[in-house]
């Protein structure tokens, strides 16, 4: 798994083909593999979620919670 394997757990999920194949053009055409480009859209979609301007949402105490 290469050097992000240290502390790493396997994940599988379906793509339709177009999303893969728009991930095989990406990844030839970056010069690396898939795997990578997945690990750094999650990684940015979580950083995103962490801070983002949308997410967090705050469910529970916040000032738009109905009493």
């Amino acid at each position: 798994m290469g050097k992000d394997g240290r502390d790493a757990e396997r994940v599988t999920t379906t793509l339709t083909k177009r999303q893969k194949a728009e991930l095989d053009r990406l990844a030839k055409a970056q010069g690396v593999k898939v795997a990578w480009l997945i690990r750094r859209a999650v990684e940015r979609y979580l950083d995103d979620a962490a801070g983002g301007p949308m997410l967090p949402l705050e469910l529970e105490g916040g000032e738009d919670v109905k009493r």
